[in-house]
């Protein structure tokens, strides 16, 4: 079973150089946000002053080292999307749609798109006034879906292939939404309880589909019921386990 410290040693930054995305379409913000979901990628002061209500050390951070922000949170994601991939490519699961909840600035998708080339369909209630979150029945924000869809037209995803919701905007464009796969990296199941996204999971996996999630150990300890409500009667694959919680993949038994 991978752990962390295998994840770590996937991939290298001259791997992540090679790869050549780029981070043009991007703003400031979304480069100090991307920063501080990262927080290996920016300063402690930086990180700090944000989370006591001061932007001003990250902003100055973002500027300064944009491109070491960027490759960095590119390398941390990508050293954890291997292991998806390639779980992927084992169950011969090619997805066509897939749908991102929670998917901050999107940089998962960049690899799903360089693997599958599948439509995109990005789901975030964007950034709220909550600067970062604690565990709670609803997330609070890290991302703006206009940067997000942004950065995958930026790296050669079709225009026609990346849409967006806001549920919190627009709740009823959740119902009847379905596709192959649904992502909820460090979010449903991590920060928030599956619940509100239930009938979505149910309609993905119950047509053949998958859900990968990262999951909270002592979210499945202390809220059984509700992680069952997602688990129970399927099939669910450990892709890899970290320090406090475990990427994976159910699907349909």
């Amino acid at each position: 079973m991978l752990d962390r410290p295998a994840i770590d040693s996937i991939a290298t930054a001259d791997d992540i150089t090679k790869l050549d995305l780029s981070d043009s379409s991007l703003t400031t913000d979304a480069i100090m946000l991307l920063g501080f979901q990262r927080t290996k990628q920016i300063g402690r002061k930086a990180r700090l002053s944000w989370m006591n209500g001061n932007p001003a050390p990250l902003q100055a951070e973002a500027e300064t080292r944009r491109r070491e922000i960027f490759e960095g949170a590119l390398l941390e994601i990508y050293q954890e999307y291997v292991p998806l991939r390639d779980q992927l490519k084992a169950l011969k699961i090619a997805p066509k749609r897939v749908i991102d909840i929670g998917c901050g600035q999107a940089i998962n998708d960049l690899f799903l798109h360089r693997d599958f080339k599948p439509h995109f369909t990005l789901v975030d209630i964007e950034h709220t006034p909550d600067q970062y979150h604690q565990w709670s029945n609803q997330g609070s924000g890290y991302a703006s879906l206009d940067n997000a869809k942004a950065l995958l037209h930026a790296n050669g995803v079709a225009k026609s292939k990346a849409v967006t919701i806001n549920p919190r905007k627009t709740p009823d464009a959740l119902e009847g939404l379905t596709g192959d796969l649904v992502t909820s990296l460090y979010s449903c199941g991590f920060h928030y309880p599956v619940d509100e996204y239930v009938p979505l999971f149910d309609r993905v996996i119950e047509a053949g589909g998958a859900v990968c999630l990262d999951l909270r150990n002592n979210y499945t300890a202390n809220h059984p019921d509700s992680a069952a409500r997602l688990l129970d009667g399927r099939t669910m694959t450990t892709v890899y386990e970290d320090t406090k919680s475990k990427r994976v993949l159910v699907r349909k038994s």
